[in-house]
Parts: C-alpha cells; structure tokens; sequence
C-alpha cells in the first residue's frame, strides 16, 4: 500500500490504561482487526523487555491485518520490528536523525501542535505527515496546547504532505473535526473509555464513512 493511502482515516494510539499485558493484547487484536489503515504505539514508561514484547506482539497482529504500526518516539526499538514507522514530538529525536536512521521508506509522523513553523520545517526535513492539536482539551494531555480550525486551514494551505488532528476527539464531535478535512484523525480516549473499544471503534469508522458519502454526494 502508497504512503498516502496508509495515512488516511481513523489513526487509533494505545492507551497507558489497561489491566495486564494479556488484556492489552487483546485489545490490539480487536483494534487492528476493525478495517484500520495505520496503528500507533505509546511505550512510555515501561521496561525495556515489556516494550520488546508488546511490540513484537502489536507486529504480529498488524501484519495479519495489514495495518501499518507506528512506534511513538522510541525509534530504537525499530530495529526489531521490520517496517515500522516512527512518530515524533518536540522534545523526541530530531527528524534529521531519525530519516537517516531509518531510510527513506518507513514512514515518520512528526506533532507540530499549533505551529506553521514546525509543520514546515517537517515537511522540509523529511516528514511523511503532520498530527495538529489538541484540537479539544484532551484526557490524555490535559496541558496541551489547543489547534483551532484556523490555523489548521493555514496550515493546510503551507503544506502538502499529510495532516492528522489529534486531542479530546470522540463520537460527539467526530462529525466537526471531519469538516476541517483532515487526512486522518487520532484518538486514545475516544476509543479506550468506552466499554467496548472495538465496537466503538467500528461506530466511529462507519460514521466516517457515512459523511464521506454524504460529501460525495452534495
């Protein structure tokens, strides 16, 4: 699959919140399952062996499913996992080093938050995509810096590589952030608090589809 067909729709990031590693798993498998095109991982704090195998798990269940898998920030661990890509933010290792790392073929994502000046200066240095926000205030980063529709449209306008929008996103506003036109939208919460992520995933990706043939169709 192009670049640009993998960067498009529903964009799900791992939550930090799960019961043991057994249930994150399991969890995966729903998600990769559910007719997604791109998968990110958020290692955070965990040890260096929990990482090596959830990752190697999270692989597996992508390749099954076709689904790229995306490593947030921890680009070391690219080494043993054949083909994943990487995202980066502000305070992560620099694009520079990271496309040299990693050759031209794996796909980098890098967060400019609010900022024309990042999201060029990525788009210049080698970045296959773009994430914005929080476009709301956001669960998971509840300090983060708010992206209106404004500067996403500005941005979209200095740029033309791939944009996501990211922060505070759920079934309740979906419907308004499509209206910005974004190439792809991320979502942790959105997802991971809802009783049944799977089928609330399928909900949000048949809403999708539901105004992309509205769209179509004016």
């Amino acid at each position: 699959m192009k670049k640009n067909n993998i960067l498009s729709g529903l964009y799900p990031i791992t939550s930090s919140e799960y019961k043991s590693d057994l249930d994150f798993i399991s969890i995966i498998k729903d998600i990769t399952s559910s007719k997604i095109n791109i998968f990110q991982f958020r290692p955070g704090n965990l040890s260096f062996k929990r990482k090596k195998f959830l990752i190697q798990s999270i692989h597996n269940e992508c390749q099954k499913n076709n689904v790229k898998f995306i490593i947030n920030n921890d680009y070391e661990l690219l080494k043993y996992i054949d083909g994943a890509g990487l995202h980066i933010g502000h305070k992560d290792v620099d694009i520079k080093f990271a496309r040299k790392y990693l050759g031209k073929e794996r796909i980098i994502g890098v967060s400019c938050y609010n900022s024309i000046e990042k999201a060029k200066w990525a788009q210049e240095n080698g970045a296959d995509y773009i994430s914005l926000g929080a476009i709301y205030i956001s669960k998971t980063k509840k300090n983060a810096l708010i992206c209106d529709i404004e500067t996403i449209h500005n941005i979209k306008k200095s740029i033309n590589i791939p944009i996501c929008v990211i922060g505070g996103i759920n079934c309740y506003n979906i419907t308004k952030v499509l209206g910005f036109n974004p190439h792809m939208i991320a979502m942790i919460s959105g997802i991971y608090d809802s009783p049944n992520p799977k089928l609330e995933l399928n909900h949000l990706i048949e809403m999708i589809r539901y105004y992309e043939k509205i769209k179509s169709a004016v």
